[in-house]
């Protein structure tokens, strides 16, 4: 069960559980997976992901332009968890973050082997190529982000709140787990005006891995389009989310 919690100024904290969405595993804007071939040491079939996830562009990159790639290693355990990721090269550090913090929110399902589950290990390959596999809307809120004085509205200019329509629950980091570490994260982002989320932004973190995981959370969100008389704009939202290891520690 996962025990991260995300407060919200109307609504105070407001705590969920980790649900598996069937799907093919992808990434998100400007993030490409050039490499997706997980298999066990006895050649068994490709494992699937059972989970759609955005790999998180990180901000500074994404706003300088900056393309680059990451590696990633992990094993899928007989439940189609994965253990143990690591970065075994990237181009930049915080390539290396997002991607694992992908990983880490993914699921799989269990690998078998003459029909009883086997450990598999497994690797991801990830190429962040900048603005050019951006869709028309992500371009047009980057150049917005990139002035000097975007043209994104504030909560308190909105008609009313953006209702969330889907807000998934940040994996608790594997690491941070096993220590039995309780942090939080602060992440800034846009809703654009389609009600997608855009470019999260990690704006503090008590450990940088509760930042990545609650950003790669916040990536999948999705909201009711923001309106401002009754047009739809853009908006700029702030979140804390808070990663409590007592909690856990009782759920399991």
């Amino acid at each position: 069960m996962n025990t991260s919690s995300i407060l919200n100024s109307r609504l105070g904290v407001i705590a969920f559980v980790g649900i598996a969405l069937t799907s093919s595993v992808w990434a998100g804007p400007g993030t490409t997976i050039d490499k997706a071939n997980p298999r066990t040491s006895t050649d068994s079939p490709m494992a699937e992901a059972r989970r759609a996830i955005n790999a998180v562009y990180p901000y500074d990159l994404i706003i300088q332009g900056k393309a680059g790639w990451a590696e990633t290693s992990f094993v899928i355990d007989y439940a189609g968890r994965p253990l143990f990721t690591t970065a075994s090269g990237a181009s930049d550090p915080a390539f290396a973050k997002a991607a694992i913090a992908m990983v880490e929110a993914n699921e799989f399902a269990t690998i078998k082997k003459n029909k009883r589950a086997v450990m598999a290990s497994a690797n991801l390959h990830f190429n962040f190529s900048g603005e050019s596999t951006l869709d028309p809307e992500a371009r047009r809120v980057l150049a917005e982000l990139r002035k000097a004085q975007p043209e994104i509205c504030s909560l308190a200019e909105l008609d009313e709140r953006p209702k969330a329509l889907r807000q998934d629950s940040p994996v608790y980091p594997r690491a941070l787990k096993d220590d039995g570490l309780t942090g939080q994260a602060e992440v800034e982002f846009v809703v654009g005006a389609d009600g997608r989320v855009y470019f999260p932004r990690i704006i503090s973190a008590s450990q940088e891995d509760f930042g990545w995981a609650a950003a790669a959370a916040i990536a999948q969100w999705r909201f009711q389009a923001p309106t401002r008389n009754g047009k739809k704009v853009d908006v700029r939202m702030t979140v804390p989310v808070l990663f409590d290891a007592r909690k856990l520690a009782a759920a399991d």
